[in-house]
This record gives C-alpha cells, structure tokens and sequence, in this order.
C-alpha cells in the first residue's frame, strides 16, 4: 500500500510530499494541480505497461492512461536543474509491513523532447508496488458515457480491465455472470442481500439500487463476437429492458465504479477521478459511503472530487466508524499568489472522530456557507 509520494520539479510542485492513506481525497478549486498528482502515478504505471521501467529505455510521456505532452509541459516552469522526481514510499504486508522507497530521476532537459532518460533506485521489486499489479484499475473523468452498443475490446496497447473509461464494464459484466463470479471480499456484501449472497452480479444490482434509490437490475447482453449492449430493468416496468441510451448519464457513469469495488481484492489500488459525475447528491453520499466501506475491507483508493457530498459522505464514515483516523486523508491543492509567486502548495486536512474537520481553508467547500449568509443578511 503506497504510503508516501513525492514530487520534485513535477508541473505545479517544486517540491512537495504527499501522505497517501487507505482513502485519500483530493481537491481543490480548477487548475491547482490537483490531477499532476494522480498522473504522476499514471506515468510511472504507463511506462511499467510498456516495460521501460524494467529495461531502462527512456520513459515515454504519451501512453494509454495519461499525456503529459513534452518535457517542457512536464518540469516545474521554475526548474533550474530540469529534473523531475518521482518517489514512492510503499508498505509491503508481506514483508511483516516493510517501507521500501522507489525512486526515479527523468532528465527534462531537451524542452521539447517526448522520451526522457531517468535513472532509478530501490529498496524493493517494482512487481510489489499495487501500482503496477494487473489488478490496478484507473477510472478517469472523461468516462464512457451510455452507448448503443459496447466493444469487447478497444484500440489501446494497454487497458485496465474495466477500461481506462471504463468502456470495458458491460464485456467484464457479462464475463462475471457467465463465471458465476464472486464479489472480491465478503465485506462488501451489499446489506440487503442475504446471508451467503456473494455472485458479483446480484451484488452489483443490490449496490446500484441503493445508490440511485431505484430498485434495478443491470443487464450485459452480447449481442455478437465483439459487441455487448448494457441495458437496465427497473421493478415495476412489466420485464421491461431499457437501454443505456435511455436512462441518462448518472447510472452508466457510476457502474465501473460499482464494479470496481466488487472485484478488488485487498491490497489492490483504485484511483477515481469525479466519482460524483451526473450524480444526485443523494446518490454522490451513497457511492462515497461505498467507498469508504471497500477502505474499510482492504482496498486502497485515490479519489479526485470537487463534490461537498462526497466529502461529508467520508465525514458521515469517520463518524459511523467505518473508517479509522489513519485511513483518510484529504489533500488541499491551492495557490499562494498574496506575494506575486504564484506557488503551489498543499494542506493536509484530518477528520475527527465526530467528523469534525481539523481546519478549513479558503475554498475548501465553504461556498455553501457563504451563500447561506448571503441569502440571510
């Protein structure tokens, strides 16, 4: 489990480390730098993907999960040195909870170079990071919205297995339900389902009718070789099947993330960016509530949201507790522009056992407390 990364001469941070918890949120008003977190990781995974980092061969900054462009793009624009930095401080359960430390230099000096020499060094084997286990899965905030039809596969060297939109979720359903599949802990049996109830389908259609408040069911049909069509029933609609197209953006954009919670086995790494996307506020508490409860049984997950529902879901988990004072971590990206620098730098937020906040700066979900006092001055 990743528990510290640090970043030197990487887009916003000049230099700045990063607790990484069992649940971290990241957040931050637009263009702060709050996604160069998550991409740093995502170029690492890229070029393990392609086995640069295993051969030595420059690290690539174009690949399926992320495209950080040029070596100009990528260094810290105050850089003198013009080299990047990328560590990882990783607690391995196996080793009786041993850190090792990975560390990588990327040569950023030819600004418009796309491949970048690097050097590394370690404590332990890149095949003991969750990072770069088959098991990762990234689910980016461009995802796949409702479609017709889905393909089995997609044109990428290389993809999560629920796909990087998760574009792959109907093929990996209709796998899953032929296989009889199982839910990857038994922790994350939905409440309402009865006792031994753990097939991975009947559990998402559970976790999907407490989120939307809709009782439903999720059905991935193949429909030839290569093609799959993603279609919901819902009680009450006389058997009736209504495709993807018809129900509107909120279900087909949360259910990767549904799934991805199902199928990760503790140990494994998730990263999340918007979990929020097209959703009811209502629904946004329940998948937050979800997630703290897969933090609870094991997985990691790195969350990117802008949304206060997700935050005080985690808050409602702090309290209820499900989640424990070292399990989250929230991370405020902000800039200091009061003495003209224009630097980036990050506050590290705890919650409380009553899921109180240890602090809250300016703009960290304060705007519905402003606007409240505005409306009653």
């Amino acid at each position: 489990m990743i528990k510290k990364l640090t970043l030197k001469n990487f887009k916003a941070f000049e230099e700045e480390t990063f607790n990484i918890a069992p649940l971290t949120l990241i957040t931050g008003i637009n263009g702060m730098g709050k996604s160069s977190i998550i991409q740093s990781l995502l170029l690492l995974k890229d070029n393990y993907n392609i086995k640069n980092l295993t051969t030595g061969h420059p690290i690539s900054l174009t690949g399926d999960l992320v495209d950080l462009e040029t070596a100009e793009s990528l260094c810290y624009f105050k850089a003198n040195d013009r080299k990047v930095s990328i560590d990882i401080v990783d607690e391995n359960s196996l080793e009786g909870n041993k850190l090792n430390d990975y560390c990588w230099d990327l040569d950023a000096s030819i600004a418009n170079a796309i491949e970048l020499p690097f050097s590394f060094s370690s404590t332990g084997t890149l095949e003991d990071l969750s990072l770069f286990r088959p098991s990762f899965i990234f689910l980016s905030a461009e995802r796949l919205g409702p479609r017709g039809e889905y393909e089995k596969k997609y044109k990428r060297n290389f993809n999560t297995r629920l796909g990087v939109q998760g574009e792959l979720t109907p093929a990996y359903l209709n796998n899953a339900a032929n296989a009889n599949q199982k839910i990857g802990l038994p922790g994350m049996k939905n409440s309402k389902l009865p006792q031994g109830a753990d097939q991975l389908t009947e559990n998402v259609n559970a976790w999907m009718s407490q989120i939307m408040a809709l009782p439903m069911k999720t059905i991935s049909n193949s429909i030839s070789d290569s093609k799959f069509k993603l279609e919901y029933k819902f009680e009450g609609n006389m058997g009736k099947n209504f495709s993807a197209l018809q129900v509107g953006f909120g279900m087909t954009f949360v259910l990767p993330i549904v799934v991805a919670l199902l199928q990760a086995q503790k140990g494994d790494l998730i990263i999340v960016e918007n979990p929020e996307a097209h959703l009811h506020p209502a629904a946004q508490v329940e998948i937050g509530m979800m997630i703290a409860q897969a933090v609870e049984n094991g997985v990691q997950v790195i969350v990117e949201s802008h949304s206060d529902h997700i935050l005080n879901s985690l808050r409602l988990a702090r309290k209820k507790g499900i989640l424990g004072e070292k399990d989250i971590n929230l991370i405020f990206v902000q800039h200091d522009i009061s003495s003209g620098t224009n630097i980036t730098f990050t506050d590290e937020i705890q919650i409380k056992d009553n899921g109180k906040l240890t602090k809250r700066p300016e703009y960290f979900f304060d705007t519905w407390d402003d606007i409240l006092i505005k409306l009653i001055d």
